[in-house]
């Protein structure tokens, strides 16, 4: 599939404007999770790669194993866990305990995850950007 989209001002070697998905997601592959957290935060980032980026961290998270990602439960269920709190941290909604949480699954510092937190907070764009309204 070879479906073009603008990935933003996401700081990726390739060039800037519309790449295709596959590109995009051999990009990412290349980045950290706390390269791909703050990417998160990026209002110019379109709704399609952000789920993108949410794809490959839970990639990561389940490649990993249980015991190595934070914690000895299912791998399914923290996946699940990781789509809500990636969610929650785009739009905003998250919370000091979740945030934890979520720093202790991806191995992202909190002040990071914190700064990629839905821009509500951070002045009039608001979370509509991250919907893709």
């Amino acid at each position: 599939m070879n479906v073009g989209f603008s990935p933003g001002g996401f700081g990726f070697g390739g060039p800037q404007g519309v790449m295709s998905t596959q590109d995009f997601s051999k990009e990412l592959k290349n980045q950290t999770n706390e390269d791909l957290i703050k990417a998160l935060g990026d209002p110019k980032l379109s709704p399609m790669a952000k789920e993108l980026i949410g794809k490959e961290l839970e990639e990561r998270m389940n490649a990993k194993g249980p015991e190595e990602a934070g914690g000895g439960g299912e791998g399914e269920g923290e996946g699940d866990d990781l789509k809500k709190l990636l969610k929650k941290l785009q739009d905003g909604t998250i919370s000091s305990e979740e945030i934890k949480k979520l720093s202790s699954l991806l191995g992202v510092d909190e002040a990071t995850l914190e700064k990629a937190k839905g821009k509500g907070g951070s002045g009039p764009e608001g979370e509509g950007d991250i919907l893709g309204g």
